[in-house]
């Protein structure tokens, strides 16, 4: 995998995620895809999450994005009457393009038409004020939970090794945004408490290593 690949998307199967990497392959843009089966998720809390995950490089975001977008034009005509998007409300289609990172490229599509045959027009500059809106506001770092700062601090005390990943976690964690660009996830003060957690974590186990060699 080339070093330079970043998380495009995630999907629930694998059906769906190699569905996208034959599609983007078709169009000669690289990729790679990913059995992910667990990971740790923003409160660090173990658990299993099967997800399907589709890597590109940076520069290649606007362009897959066109792809999918094209894929599913034709696809949206084929959609039942049950579809769930057809009840929506217009303030909750509106929100579907506003969050265009959290939907799929279906539902992105199909919220533009239904507001625009109800007569709510969606031009390109509202769309692209609407991502630059988005982008901004994901680019705003995550304060973390007070507590797993402690419990870092007194792990890594007792020399844990949750300790020292507490720290690492919230020193280099990093997102993906839309439009592939890359961002610490957490706020500077939480990194800086991250890199505190590091050292205190090697510095108390070193002295554990030694303690138990030697005492």
């Amino acid at each position: 995998m080339s070093s330079s690949f970043v998380t495009y998307k995630k999907y629930p199967t694998s059906e769906q995620a190699k569905y996208i990497t034959n599609l983007l392959t078709k169009h000669a843009l690289a990729n790679e895809y990913i059995e992910n089966k667990a990971s740790l998720d923003s409160n660090f809390s173990s658990t299993i999450l099967n997800d399907f995950e589709i890597k590109i490089e940076q520069k290649d975001f606007k362009k897959a994005d066109e792809i999918l977008l094209n894929d599913s034009k034709e696809y949206i005509k084929t959609l039942p009457e049950d579809y769930y998007l057809f009840s929506f409300s217009n303030n909750e289609l509106i929100e579907v393009i506003q969050k265009k990172d959290e939907w799929n490229e279906i539902d992105y599509l199909l919220a533009i038409n239904l507001l625009k045959n109800r007569g709510v027009e969606i031009t390109s500059e509202d769309i692209e004020k609407t991502q630059k809106d988005r982008l901004s506001q994901l680019k705003k770092p995550e304060k973390s939970a007070r507590s797993w700062i402690i419990v870092g601090y007194i792990i890594a005390m007792l020399g844990g090794l949750l300790g020292f990943i507490i720290g690492y976690v919230l020193l280099t964690q990093m997102k993906t945004l839309p439009n592939g660009e890359r961002v610490y996830e957490y706020i500077e003060s939480d990194r800086k408490h991250g890199k505190n957690i590091l050292y205190v974590g090697i510095i108390f186990f070193i002295f554990n290593v030694i303690y138990i060699l030697f005492f």
